[in-house]
């Protein structure tokens, strides 16, 4: 159980500095909801990493994969805000692309710094 403290503590330090800094605002979330989403991606990211070091996946392998899978994410929201901005509000797919996709980014960056936070096994 205390392996678990070191990702949860980064991935919460890491999300308090985000949401201070208004880090997702600046990077292209709507200023609404921006704060919303790191906090709504870091559970899920946890539990990403979780699965990923449960399965036993090499740490550098599960980090690249969800940095990867986290810039595809962003490519997705940064696309749905595109289209929604260019339909005047009125594309909504688009708009929950813009939404969704910043969770899945924050999911996917906070499961990443869990990963690489994990005790390595020299420390079991």
């Amino acid at each position: 159980m205390l392996r678990l403290l070191p990702p949860l503590a980064a991935v919460l330090i890491a999300a308090e500095l985000a949401h201070v800094l208004n880090l997702t605002a600046g990077l292209g979330a709507h200023p609404w909801w921006a704060a919303k989403v790191i906090w709504l991606g870091a559970l899920p990211g946890l539990a990403l990493a979780l699965a990923a070091w449960r399965l036993q996946l090499p740490r550098w392998l599960a980090a690249a994969g969800f940095a990867g899978f986290a810039a595809g994410a962003y490519t997705v929201a940064s696309a749905g805000k595109t289209r929604f901005a260019a339909s005047y509000a009125e594309d909504l797919l688009a708009g929950q692309f813009w939404y969704f996709g910043w969770i899945a980014v924050c999911a996917l960056a906070a499961a990443a710094l869990a990963t690489v936070a994990r005790p390595s096994a020299q420390t079991r």
